[in-house]
């Protein structure tokens, strides 16, 4: 009995605990800033910045990924590391989220062929699997529009902040 007690006692703080970190003022923006997700970001738009100057790279997956729109795949927009809109225009991409780093809260980071950085913390899973069946955006606009992405300057924390969800 007094072993039940414990536990009780023990899974009651956790929950206690759990509610402080997301509920509280400023719980969820300690979390966006963690030291573990900046350093993540500033990996991310390093590596997206050496891809994005090797052009003959980005030119091979674009045409990789236009040869398997010929076999009428769902995601065939969706490359490794490039998704390619309708209008012809892509953005460079690297994406983590909390279920392949539980210390890092989702985030996505993209230069675009707009000569834009966007960045989101939209839920796109592992794999990118929560757009996989969705339609390929015709524009980067209506790819940010669809995925809460924002504009940022590529260098600065601005993409640590939260895009999605708007409300809890």
């Amino acid at each position: 009995m007094k072993a039940a007690r414990l536990v009780w006692i023990g899974v009651a703080t956790g929950l206690i605990l759990v509610a402080i970190i997301f509920l509280w003022p400023g719980g969820e923006d300690a979390r966006l800033q963690s030291k573990a997700r900046k350093k993540w970001g500033d990996q991310a738009i390093a590596d997206i910045s050496r891809r994005v100057s090797n052009p003959l790279a980005l030119t091979n997956e674009m045409a990789a990924l236009r040869a398997a729109s010929v076999q009428a795949a769902e995601d065939w927009w969706i490359g490794t590391n490039i998704l390619l809109m309708g209008d012809g225009k892509y953005l460079v991409y690297a994406d983590i989220n909390a279920k392949e780093e539980g210390r890092i809260h989702d985030l996505f980071i993209a230069y675009g062929s707009d000569d834009k950085w966007y960045y989101s913390t939209y839920h796109f899973c592992t794999g990118m699997v929560s757009i996989r069946v969705a339609e390929q955006p015709a524009s980067i606009r209506a790819f940010a529009e669809t995925y809460f992405a924002r504009e940022f300057d590529g260098t600065s924390d601005e993409c640590l902040k939260k895009t999605w969800p708007l409300k809890r």
